[in-house]
């Protein structure tokens, strides 16, 4: 495979367009056209990391955080960053980062995260919106099918848990081949009419350029008519943080133990009333305390995240929630083994590895 080929399986997984407006996710060191035999999955971008990337024989790398999230003024090996992002250039080695794009997709960091710990009924936080536009294209039947599955594929159709959402209506095109045309159907200089549908479907406005080219690529026709519309409607995708529910109610204190071990954290801190009974539990991999009033605001009891500031764990404890920090890493690594599995399942003819566990995590004693 190509890293354009990898770059658009992750595109599916952690679409760029969930990112935080301040974050730097996607290619950040790289010839999108180079080959893959090799990837390594990893959560931060680090010395050790480019080390054993290099050392397994990786040619790209896909890490959760950033390498480049500041502007670097030069790559003279002046700061950690510069040092690591210059090894990556000198060993040839791609390095691709999906942060709060991973983050707010679905099936990514924070649903990983809410099945680890066990919650059901599961929603968003809060909600990440894209602006939306609606492609209209006008298709010979016999086509249909074609230029159907070709617009999807290239992002069209995608509301929610569905996908391949079109609306279709048939009718009649009329049109006349004049010189130097020539035509799929019909003769220069004679009116024709065609049986066509009209096939419309809700598109990201991103994903427009992308849908416009597979309607060219796909169409029978040397000049395929459709239109483009932009609307004022916009998508709500799953975003930031998750909330759900205990299969039965707990103590504080219990839930916290039971999350500890399911996430391998040595140990979690928390603010707040342990013995209180929880039945709604909000989590945000990370560093997601200022999240707790968007908990709130759902009717849940506790918190489960990382990072937590002090004055974050103080306005919790007087809100009237449990506040708890397991550990920026400890909370992200669910969603990072999802990841590795699906790359897994998704890249055939390439050989997916995960980073060394103790490697991500040893830096960090509690």
């Amino acid at each position: 495979m190509k890293v354009s080929d990898i770059m658009r399986v992750m595109e599916g997984i952690a679409p760029a367009r969930l990112a935080e407006d301040w974050d730097h996710v996607g290619l950040q060191v790289g010839d999108a056209a180079a080959d893959v035999r090799r990837v390594l999955v990893g959560l931060s971008p680090s010395l050790d990391l480019l080390s054993e990337a290099a050392g397994r024989g990786a040619q790209m790398v896909i890490c959760h955080h950033p390498l480049i999230f500041q502007p670097l003024a030069s790559l003279t090996g002046a700061t950690p960053a510069e040092k690591i992002a210059a090894g990556f250039v000198k060993r040839d080695i791609a390095f691709f980062a999906a942060h709060t794009n991973l983050d707010n997709a679905p099936g990514g960091v924070n649903d990983a995260l809410a099945e680890a710990v066990g919650l059901a009924d599961v929603r968003a936080l809060t909600f990440a919106t894209s602006k939306l536009a609606k492609v209209v294209v006008f298709v010979p039947e016999e086509a249909l099918e074609k230029v159907s599955a070709a617009i999807c594929n290239a992002g069209a159709g995608r509301l929610g848990a569905y996908r391949d959402c079109t609306f279709r209506v048939p009718g009649t095109g009329t049109f006349t081949p004049m010189e130097g045309a020539h035509p799929y159907i019909g003769e220069r200089g004679r009116l024709e009419r065609v049986a066509e549908v009209r096939l419309e479907s809700i598109v990201p406005e991103e994903a427009v350029p992308a849908v416009v080219a597979a309607i060219r690529a796909s169409h029978p026709y040397e000049e395929p008519a459709y239109d483009v519309y932009r609307l004022q409607n916009e998508r709500r995708e799953a975003g930031l943080g998750r909330c759900g529910v205990l299969p039965r109610p707990a103590r504080a204190e219990e839930f916290i133990a039971r999350a500890a071990d399911a996430l391998h954290a040595p140990g979690i801190s928390y603010a707040g009333d342990g013995t209180r009974l929880v039945s709604k539990v909000a989590v945000c991999g990370g560093a997601g305390g200022d999240l707790y009033r968007d908990a709130l605001r759902l009717g849940c009891d506790l918190l489960l995240t990382g990072d937590v500031k002090y004055h974050a764990f103080l306005e919790a404890n007087d809100a009237g929630i449990v506040l708890a920090d397991a550990g920026h890493e400890h909370t992200e690594l669910p969603g990072l083994r999802k990841m590795f599995h699906r790359l897994k399942q998704e890249l055939g003819g390439v050989d997916v590895m995960m980073e060394e566990e103790k490697e991500m995590t040893h830096r960090f004693q509690r």
